[in-house]
């Protein structure tokens, strides 16, 4: 097991390269996969290094040429991501990551959009009770992907609501 230093600097890493395969770096993303993965064996109950597992094999789906490989790695990064809000629920970075992969994958193939509202929702209801929970930033941010995943769902009335509610840094 990494020790808490060791942990958060290997972790930094992986996360820097999982930006960079966001913005298309398909190496990076490998690379950041396999620290990934060395630091979930090393670190068993880590929710937080499970979490970003599962995302880094989201992007391993993303990048996959074969539709076979696509579905296999997209279905065992919402596994990861599940498992680790299951260990901790109540994280945000956590139910941040879910959310956004969630966000991206073909609901009509995956069922994820429920999870996504689920997951925006939570972090805005925290938001609601505990001023500051969010960042200004990630209100917006949340507030947006909140209603784009109500408007491709099917449910406008809701996705506009959620604009006018947040729009002009209203809470």
């Amino acid at each position: 097991m990494a020790n808490g230093s060791q942990l958060d600097k290997l972790l930094k890493e992986a996360k820097k390269q999982l930006e960079d395969g966001i913005d298309g770096d398909k190496k990076a993303v490998r690379g950041a996969n396999m620290k990934l993965l060395r630091l979930r064996e090393t670190n068993p109950g880590n929710a937080l290094v499970l979490a970003y597992y599962g995302s880094s094999l989201a992007l391993l789906a993303r990048d996959a040429v074969k539709l076979s490989e696509k579905e296999e790695k997209a279905n065992e990064g919402l596994e990861a991501l599940n498992r680790a809000v299951q260990l901790s629920p109540n994280h945000k970075e956590i139910r941040m990551l879910r959310a956004s992969v969630c966000l991206r994958l073909p609901d009509d193939y995956f069922g994820s959009l429920a999870i996504a509202i689920e997951d925006f929702t939570y972090l805005l209801d925290r938001h609601a009770e505990h001023a500051g929970y969010l960042a200004p930033k990630q209100l917006k941010e949340v507030a947006s992907h909140l209603a784009t995943a109500y408007r491709e769902a099917g449910m406008s009335a809701k996705a506009l609501q959620t604009e006018q509610r947040f729009s002009n840094g209203k809470k």
